[in-house]
């Protein structure tokens, strides 16, 4: 098939291309600036020839792209934790899968796979994450534009619609060129604070070639609506000062700060943040996330789609050995 993959400037949708072309299929590429698919997709060996210019968020060239492709993978979207650009995020993200899938599902393409986000379906109270819940998601941008798109997402479905929804974790791995995604900014953290705080803390972590062997997998004609859970496993925080420790030869330690007061800082950052930008992976949605979040149900993507997920171990090194290769540790 051809496959239109969005996002593919970035960390998921460069991986995501690779385990595409790897299973046998064609790709092509809708961007804005095509020099950045030399650091991103073209840096897994990917022959990125094939692209069109333009953005998620202008139908024409949307359209132009879809134009021939058989099958697409979204995974373009804008995060951003600063409060000032919530708004942004939210239409962007909107317009982006309205004229992505909604002009998928015009003309004919299946599968239409969109990548969402645990953070949609994100419940503090609940036991386990499966892909069936209600969307819900925080109160925060991020959380909010997820939300809004996985709904619209499930109208389409709702409709007949063949889209396939995945719901990944916090996403770590290798880089795709110089694209390492929002996530590894947590590892980098840990290393250099030489530990986590926090008490009932976890990281839900999965490796980004997990998440890109799922899509592949997902490209298969006939299928319809379905949804995956891709979170990976929920691992508190003493096991990754653990991991983090044997990986960097450093000592890591757990601060045992209240999980309370986690979230206290994250909320007092946000205010903060307002008026005076912060470059700090902590906000009140990431420390909801950080202290609150449930395991999620992953057994549906391993025994329908193949997808073997690798020791965290393995993941966090080759996290760690791009950043250091890119001078951030």
């Amino acid at each position: 098939m051809l496959v239109l993959v969005t996002g593919g400037t970035g960390f998921v949708g460069a991986w995501s291309a690779k385990a595409a072309v790897d299973a046998g299929h064609r790709v092509r590429f809708l961007v804005r600036d095509p020099a950045r698919l030399v650091t991103s997709a073209a840096a897994l060996g990917l022959d990125t020839s094939d692209h069109v210019v333009g953005d998620i968020t202008d139908a024409a060239s949307v359209r132009r792209a879809l134009d021939g492709c058989d099958a697409v993978i979204h995974a373009a979207a804008v995060v951003a934790v600063d409060p000032r650009r919530a708004e942004e995020m939210l239409q962007t993200n909107l317009a982006g899968a309205q004229n992505v899938l909604g002009t998928a599902v015009e003309l004919g393409l299946d599968p239409i796979v969109y990548v969402s986000s645990i953070a949609a379906l994100f419940q503090p109270g609940a036991r386990l994450l499966t892909p069936d819940l209600p969307v819900c998601g925080p109160s925060d941008a991020y959380g909010r534009s997820k939300a809004r798109v996985e709904q619209y997402a499930r109208d389409l479905q709702a409709d007949g619609a063949p889209i396939a929804i995945t719901y990944p974790g916090m996403i770590v791995g290798p880089p795709a060129g110089n694209q390492f995604g929002e996530a590894a900014q947590a590892v980098e953290a840990a290393v250099h604070l030489r530990g986590l705080p926090g008490r009932g803390a976890a990281w839900t972590m999965v490796d980004v070639r997990e998440v890109a062997t799922a899509h592949a997998a997902l490209l298969r004609q006939g299928s319809g609506a379905r949804r995956f859970m891709l979170g990976g496993p929920r691992i508190p925080i003493a096991g990754i000062a653990g991991m983090l420790a044997t990986i960097t030869g450093r000592r890591m330690g757990v601060y045992p700060v209240p999980d309370s007061a986690l979230r206290l800082v994250g909320r007092l950052v946000d205010v903060i943040d307002r008026f005076v930008s912060i470059d700090t992976p902590v906000s009140e949605a990431a420390m909801e996330y950080y202290t609150r979040m449930p395991d999620t149900d992953d057994s549906p993507s391993e025994s329908e789609l193949g997808v073997k997920y690798r020791d965290s171990v393995e993941t966090l090194a080759d996290t760690v050995a791009g950043l250091i290769e890119a001078g951030r540790l």
